[in-house]
């Protein structure tokens, strides 16, 4: 059987080297599921979700997201979207407290065995979710935020000295084979970022964000009363900032204010941060920026980035931006 590789994958080093690499990502990815991570929950894969009788979502909904996902990623470059048997969809759980949703611990893309798990939103000890049409609105974002990690320009290597594979390239970001990265963390309580993972991770979710409100606009969905409800369509639609106010987090199930302390620090740390980083680069035209860096993601290629950014703040502005990770606004004290 042969290797299963991401569209934008590469393998690099010596013809020896790159058979070890192989051999390393065959067993990893044709092993068990990734979903054996979470034994209390119970897995549907999406492609046999999708051909079933709904159940947990809506139908129109879901169809219309995932024709605006293939859409608009392939408008990025991104032609091949993550496997529907190859994302494994967690509908319930074990746990009558479980709530799930984009920011269930443990959620998300798992590159080294090309899979992604994800849990349906609301209380996961429940038949059903209580709105269809946010489930799958949820549904979309996460599986479109896991498609373009799945799709993601990836480089990696074999490290002699650990008998171990080592992702030396991931986007825009880079990393030496010790582990030493090119980008070093924000300081604490900072407002920007110039952290490439967080860069990334928020340019990602930025279009997933922005994948579910166009899904949201076309099929006529509008925010639910209620919270959490409310909350959560604000969330996955990029709308949480302006639209929602405080996430409180003292209703129940048990697991929901843990989940919405999620949402809260995801948002803080991740969304507002590039966010602000998109202003503060090209405060002429911030969605220019977010295209070339998720065209760069993509494909690999720093050419245009390097270029947006040179025309804006001079030679080298990528070493400048982020190798030193200059980042020095922080947050008034409260």
């Amino acid at each position: 059987m042969p290797l299963p590789l991401a569209p934008n994958e590469r393998l690099t080093g010596t013809p020896e080297q790159r058979r070890s690499l192989c051999a390393h990502l065959s067993t990893l990815r044709t092993g068990p599921a990734a979903c054996h991570r979470h034994p209390h929950l119970s897995f549907t894969a999406l492609a046999d979700l999708l051909a079933s009788p709904p159940r947990y979502f809506d139908p129109d909904v879901l169809a219309a997201g995932l024709a605006i996902t293939r859409e608009r990623l392939r408008d990025s470059g991104l032609t091949s979207l993550l496997p529907s048997g190859r994302a494994w969809i967690g509908t319930a759980s074990a746990d009558p407290a479980a709530f799930g949703g984009f920011h269930y611990p443990g959620q998300g893309y798992l590159h080294w065995q090309m899979a992604a798990v994800i849990t349906r939103l609301g209380p996961l000890g429940a038949v059903a979710p209580a709105c269809p049409q946010l489930a799958a609105l949820d549904l979309i974002r996460a599986y479109a935020h896991d498609s373009l990690h799945y799709g993601s320009y990836r480089q990696y290597q074999w490290h002699d000295a650990a008998a171990a594979p080592v992702r030396v390239r991931y986007g825009i970001n880079f990393r030496r084979p010790d582990g030493t990265t090119y980008s070093r963390p924000d300081p604490p309580g900072s407002t920007t970022t110039r952290n490439l993972g967080i860069i990334m991770e928020g340019a990602t979710d930025r279009e997933a964000q922005a994948i579910t409100r166009r899904t949201a606009d076309l099929t006529g969905i509008t925010p639910p009363p209620g919270h959490p409800a409310r909350a959560a369509f604000h969330d996955a639609t990029g709308q949480l900032a302006t639209a929602s106010g405080p996430i409180a987090v003292g209703a129940p199930p048990v697991s929901l204010p843990a989940f919405l302390a999620r949402m809260d620090a995801y948002h803080r740390t991740v969304t507002a941060p590039y966010t602000a980083f998109l202003s503060e680069i090209n405060p002429r035209d911030p969605a220019a920026l977010h295209d070339a860096i998720l065209a760069a993601i993509i494909t690999g290629s720093l050419a245009s980035l390097n270029t947006a950014l040179n025309q804006i703040h001079g030679p080298a502005a990528f070493t400048r931006l982020f190798h030193a990770n200059p980042c020095t606004t922080t947050r008034a004290a409260v």
